[in-house]
C-alpha cells in the first residue's frame, strides 16, 4: 500500500479472494530505464492464475517471480516483451506435460510526464470512463502460458487524460452468479455500474463496488477471485 501511495495518488484496490489465498493478485515496481525520463516507470499488472485457494496462489508465486526476473532482473522494459518472457518461463518450468497453467493478465507501464500509457492485456481489457463513456482497450486473446497460438503479445499505447479513471480487473466480478435469476453480473452491468461511479471519490467507487456485489451474490457462494484497481489520472 505505501508503495502504490507514492505512485498513485488516487485509486482503490477492491481485492476480495474466493479462499483465505488466492490466484488473482496485483503486483507493481518501479524502474530508472535509460530510455525514459529520470522519473523512470512504475509498472502496474493484476492478473489472475490458473485456479483459486491454494493451486491459484502457487501460480500466482510463480507468476510474481517471472515478473520480477523480466523487468528488475532481465531489463525487459516494454509490457509485451514482458509477457513473452513470464510465458516462456511458464512453460519451461511447469508446462512441459502440456498443462495449460498460466495467467490472463494487464501489465500497465505508465509515463507521468505525458499522461502515456503502454500496456500488455492478455484476455483482460482495460477499460477507461472519460466523460461517462466507456472506452474498452485493444487486448489478445491469449494466455500468458501454455495455449494452442504461438502468437506473441503486442504493445499497445493509450493517451490518458487528466481525470480519466482507468480500471483495471480479472473476470471474477463479472462472472459472479446472483441477481434474482442467479446469472452471472456479465461485463455489461460491470461497465454500466463504473460509469455509473467514475465521478465519485475513489473510496466511494471501491464502497460501491463491494456493495453491488454483496447485493448480486445474495446468498450464493463466491465462484472466483475478485480484484479490481481504479486509477484517476
Amino acid at each position: 500500500k505505501e508503495f502504490l501511495n507514492k505512485n498513485l495518488p488516487e485509486y482503490f484496490v477492491y481485492y476480495r479472494p474466493k479462499d483465505i489465498v488466492s490466484g488473482d493478485f496485483y503486483w507493481a515496481t518501479h524502474t530508472e530505464t535509460p530510455n525514459h525520463n529520470q522519473e523512470g516507470s512504475f509498472y502496474l499488472a493484476v492478473c489472475d492464475s490458473t485456479g483459486h485457494g491454494v493451486p491459484g496462489a502457487f501460480m500466482s508465486l510463480l507468476n510474481i517471480t517471472f515478473l520480477n526476473e523480466a523487468i528488475n532482473e532481465k531489463g525487459i522494459y516494454q509490457p509485451n516483451e514482458v509477457f513473452n518472457h513470464v510465458r516462456k518461463r511458464l512453460i519451461e518450468s511447469i508446462s512441459q506435460d502440456g498443462g495449460q497453467e498460466g495467467m490472463d493478465a494487464i501489465l500497465v507501464q505508465f509515463n507521468k510526464k505525458d499522461l502515456s500509457m503502454n500496456y500488455a492485456a492478455a484476455n483482460n481489457p482495460p477499460v477507461v470512463v472519460r466523460n461517462n463513456q466507456v472506452i474498452e482497450l485493444p487486448y489478445d486473446k491469449l494466455p500468458v502460458g501454455q495455449s494452442e497460438s504461438e502468437s506473441q503479445f503486442n504493445n499497445y499505447s493509450f493517451q490518458l487524460q487528466k481525470d480519466d479513471m482507468l480500471y483495471l480487473f480479472t473476470d471474477g466480478y463479472a462472472d459472479q452468479f446472483g441477481g434474482p435469476k442467479s446469472k452471472k453480473f456479465m461485463y455489461h452491468r460491470l461497465n454500466e455500474l463504473l460509469v455509473s461511479i467514475h465521478h465519485l471519490p475513489v473510496s466511494k467507487q471501491q464502497t460501491a463496488l463491494a456493495d453491488a456485489f454483496e447485493n448480486w451474490k445474495g446468498a450464493l457462494d463466491q465462484i472466483d477471485d475478485v480484484c479490481i484497481i481504479g486509477i484517476r489520472i
